[in-house]
């Protein structure tokens, strides 16, 4: 992630070709959505011990994928986690205030444009997170604002265009994780890939039953997790991954999904505890 970062930097720095730059910016889209999953698992678990180095670590996610620092721990963590079941407070709902299921690019385009005025709203109650997404915020939109001013086009096009693209297509990616789960049984509100590309690609964030059931649980020990707890899962939460993982094979191993088996789960609140 880091030499994908740099690369960017390069290309900003080094390219005059506004060709040259389009296509990388493009191309590059598709690494970056692995970033994403990444910055999401970093946010729920930090990377260092320092928060210095994770402050740092946080610009490079903001500016290849639109998710400032904290943002991720206000809007998910403390928000989503904890409302994920009741779509009138779920900070990523996917229904309607009718009750009725979004489409897939309805839900993307509201998810992108609520996400930080819904990071802003939930930090009202957690004001030490929200100081420093607040602060963090700032200085990452200065940063841009000073990358912009240096090189336009190319500032414009790898730090502006392909972040806010990046931060859609993260939200077009978590449609299917809860879409049309409208249910109070912990086990059943979530949808799982189990998909082998999709997992190395996103760390393993197909296992989402358990990640909701131990969201402070590092993303190498969800496939673990994930096979103690697969008897609670009905087989109609397992789906196949979205556009592109699709192409790159099917699940494997849905033959040896069990019947669900419901189980009386710890509340999100005191999983993320």
């Amino acid at each position: 992630m880091s030499l994908l970062f740099a690369v960017d930097v390069s290309v900003y720095l080094l390219v005059d070709s506004r060709l040259l730059v389009v296509a990388w910016a493009i191309f590059s889209m598709f690494p970056k959505a692995g970033v994403c999953a990444f910055n999401h698992h970093h946010q729920h678990v930090s990377t260092f011990h320092y928060a210095w180095a994770n402050r740092l670590l946080e610009f490079m996610y903001a500016l290849m994928t639109g998710v400032s620092s904290q943002a991720w721990v206000l809007h998910h963590s403390l928000g989503h986690h904890l409302h994920y079941l009741d779509q009138t407070k779920d900070e990523s709902r996917w229904a309607r205030d009718d009750g009725s299921r979004m489409g897939e690019w309805e839900y993307s385009l509201i998810t992108t444009l609520t996400a930080y005025p819904r990071a802003w709203a939930v930090g009202a109650k957690h004001p030490r997170q929200r100081r420093i997404f607040l602060v963090m915020g700032v200085l990452t939109v200065a940063l841009m604002a000073g990358l912009v001013a240096w090189r336009p086009f190319n500032g414009v096009v790898l730090f502006v265009l392909v972040p806010l693209g990046m931060l859609f297509g993260t939200a077009l990616a978590t449609y299917n994780h809860h879409s049309n789960r409208d249910t109070a049984d912990h086990f059943v509100a979530c949808n799982n890939i189990i998909q082998r590309f999709y997992n190395v690609f996103t760390g393993n964030l197909g296992y989402h039953t358990a990640h909701h059931y131990r969201p402070g649980l590092h993303w190498s020990k969800l496939p673990a997790l994930h096979a103690e707890i697969a008897q609670h899962i009905p087989q109609e939460a397992y789906v196949e991954p979205g556009v592109p993982w699709r192409y790159f094979g099917r699940s494997e191993g849905k033959e040896n999904f069990r019947p669900h088996q419901p189980l009386v789960a710890t509340s999100p609140a005191e999983s993320q505890s």
